[in-house]
């Protein structure tokens, strides 16, 4: 199979060195990779066992995963693109077929494959949203939709393009033909920093999405920046330290997006 028209983009982020070994099934794929770590180690790696790499960038600072994609697509010359993350595992099959989903389809903007699910279907269906783990897409319908907005820095940034999809003469579908694995939450080493950029961005995207949607209201924005900000000393008498962090991250995502709005 032809896989010339193809590329693979990808973030990495303090990832695990035991996932590298995943990224070795792109290696007929022309890769772009962005390492928001600067781990010189995994880059390393890479130039040793990728010698189609097309491009392998590094950032000291962590851009998030919609400025990171972007700017990925930007410098692909393909006419589609597979994003994908180490912790997920996907076939050449399955990236074919998805693939013939978007090119048999003119209004198809994104393919999805299914993710962690076994039944029996085969039919192609339209769906109202993906996932920005893995997914295929045309690079021109995808820049036309003005691809994910920057202002999301981690999640709610591929609810907020399905949205617009959803909105547009353009389709997202899904084939159950198409098979991937994904180990939620393990492309980044655990820790307490990476706890706080996931969960305050999380807050953060939700209450931009709403905004961005005329959904958010303000008594919400009240009751949850109470809440987030005298819950986290109540878990942590009753011995709950995770808990507390995701509470107080949850305040730090509201916080920020207020700072955002003025």
């Amino acid at each position: 199979m032809n896989n010339s028209d193809i590329s693979i983009v990808l973030l990495l982020y303090q990832t695990p060195k035991k996932l590298l070994k995943n990224l070795e099934k792109y290696k007929n794929y022309k890769i772009y990779i962005l390492d928001q770590g600067n781990d010189k180690i995994i880059q390393k790696w890479i130039k040793k066992n990728f010698k189609r790499i097309q491009y392998l960038g590094s950032f000291d600072k962590n851009i998030g995963f919609a400025k990171g994609i972007n700017f990925l697509v930007k410098k692909i010359n393909t006419k589609y693109f597979l994003c994908t993350q180490a912790d997920v595992l996907i076939q050449s099959k399955s990236i074919n077929l998805l693939k013939k989903v978007i090119s048999n389809n003119k209004k198809c903007v994104i393919s999805i494959p299914r993710i962690n699910t076994y039944n029996n279907k085969k039919d192609i269906i339209k769906v109202d949203k993906f996932y920005g783990g893995i997914f295929m897409a045309e690079k021109s319908k995808f820049v036309k939709m003005k691809m994910f907005d920057e202002n999301f820095f981690f999640y709610w940034e591929d609810v907020d393009l399905s949205n617009r999809i959803k909105k547009s003469n353009y389709e997202i579908l899904q084939s159950y033909k198409a098979k991937a694995t994904h180990t939620y939450g393990s492309s980044s080493v655990f820790s307490i920093k990476n706890q706080f950029i996931r969960s305050s961005n999380f807050k953060f995207g939700e209450f931009l999405f709403q905004y961005k949607n005329n959904k958010l209201r303000l008594v919400k924005v009240l009751r949850q920046l109470i809440t987030y900000l005298f819950t986290p000393p109540f878990f942590l008498i009753i011995l709950k330290p995770i808990k507390a962090l995701k509470n107080f991250c949850y305040f730090i995502g509201i916080v920020k997006f207020l700072l955002f709005r003025l």
